[in-house]
């Protein structure tokens, strides 16, 4: 078994999808919604507390997942060196006896959130149509209002096999290198 905490609901209903398409047991997945970032970050959560006494003899890894957000965001654990740190605190501070993965959805640049991650593995010419777009409005367009305008209703618009998606594919799969 293994737990996957992140910090959103979207999020997993993207792993469920993720685990099914590189052929991983979702049935041994225990999903956690944190509701926020600052809540996965938070080791007093209750949610933890849940992990350690009803779970922890039966899982044998663990996935946390949070966006990298924006750098500039004046909450200090936004960013992804930010992130980073505060994940790596964590793990350390929660001294779970398994295995703590960790993942931070970004784009190439390392900002953004799980929608610029999706973005991040469109085609070129995609993308150009994309920034062309949004260079047309005074407003700054985020990813997550381009993602939820435009690809959102669409079943699988992303290549789940682009190399932008090797890290956390290998993440997953070693995750679950008990149960294969």
């Amino acid at each position: 078994m293994v737990v996957i905490a992140y910090e959103g609901k979207s999020d997993g209903e993207f792993f469920d999808t993720l685990l099914k398409d590189y052929d991983l047991p979702s049935n041994e997945v225990i999903y956690y919604d944190f509701e926020g970032k600052d809540n996965l970050f938070n080791i007093l959560h209750p949610y933890y507390d849940e992990i350690e006494k009803k779970h922890l003899n039966k899982i044998d890894a663990m996935l946390l997942v949070v966006d990298a957000d924006n750098k500039k965001d004046p909450n200090p654990n936004r960013g992804y060196e930010a992130s980073e740190s505060k994940l790596k605190e964590v793990i350390n501070d929660l001294s779970f006896d398994i295995t703590i993965e960790y993942y931070i959805m970004c784009d190439e640049n390392q900002e953004g959130y799980l929608e610029s991650f999706l973005l991040s593995v469109l085609q070129d010419k995609e993308k150009e149509c994309i920034q062309s777009f949004k260079s047309c409005f005074e407003y700054d367009l985020s990813d997550k209002w381009v993602y939820n305008s435009f690809y959102k209703h669409n079943q699988h618009p992303f290549d789940l096999n682009h190399p932008n998606f090797d890290e956390l594919k290998q993440k997953q799969k070693s995750l679950f290198k008990e149960q294969i």
